[in-house]
């Protein structure tokens, strides 16, 4: 229901092409083969497998899509293992249509999908310890991990700090490295959690 749903409404915006739906893991990875969508909803449940599983075989092979989970119960072991995964985002399946396609179009963009008070009570459950190697970032990656934090694309990094956008790749691909994270949510998630930048601000 939840998916006939959201392609009802991912049809009827301008600004958005709905490239199909899966039932399953297998669906999935042929579909996103097949289309290279630039965004993927994944739901959590699914019948030959949970969805972190297609999350990490999509995300190994096509690295440049941008995946939301959805779940029926997002709780915040399961919002950790996403994040650990490689997703941009989590909600909720009971949200507000309005704000699921808003995070479509966050994704597309490549800025981060979560809310902050999720964020804040997510951080005692990050399995990850603190990675010493973040003592040794540079006053430029925690500026960029700062705006990450607060919900910027790459380009309105580089536009706000001057800097061309593969710069700004550049530094994201190391503050990744030096955090020993997965994906730029991982990053913040771990950089709040150190108190490295603060979410919300």
């Amino acid at each position: 229901m939840v998916a006939e749903m959201l392609s009802v409404m991912v049809k009827g915006e301008s600004d958005m092409a709905l490239v199909g739906t899966a039932q399953n893991v297998a669906e999935a990875l042929a579909l996103v083969e097949r289309e290279q969508p630039n965004v993927v909803l994944m739901d959590y449940r699914l019948p030959d497998g949970d969805g972190i599983g297609a999350v990490k075989s999509i995300l190994e092979r096509w690295p440049e899509t941008h995946v939301v989970m959805l779940s029926g119960d997002a709780g915040h072991d399961l919002m950790a293992r996403a994040i650990e995964a490689g997703c941009v985002g989590m909600l909720a399946k009971d949200r507000p249509v309005d704000e699921l396609l808003s995070a479509i179009r966050s994704a597309s963009r490549g800025e981060l999908v979560f809310r902050a008070d999720d964020m804040n009570k997510l951080l005692s459950h990050l399995r990850k310890p603190a990675n010493p190697d973040a003592d040794f970032l540079t006053p430029r990656e925690i500026e960029v991990l700062q705006l990450l934090a607060e919900g910027l694309s790459t380009e309105r990094i580089a536009t706000d700090l001057f800097i061309s956008v593969n710069t700004v790749r550049n530094h994201v691909s190391k503050i990744l490295a030096k955090l020993g994270a997965h994906s730029k949510l991982e990053a913040v998630a771990i950089a709040t959690r150190d108190k490295i930048v603060n979410i919300g601000v």
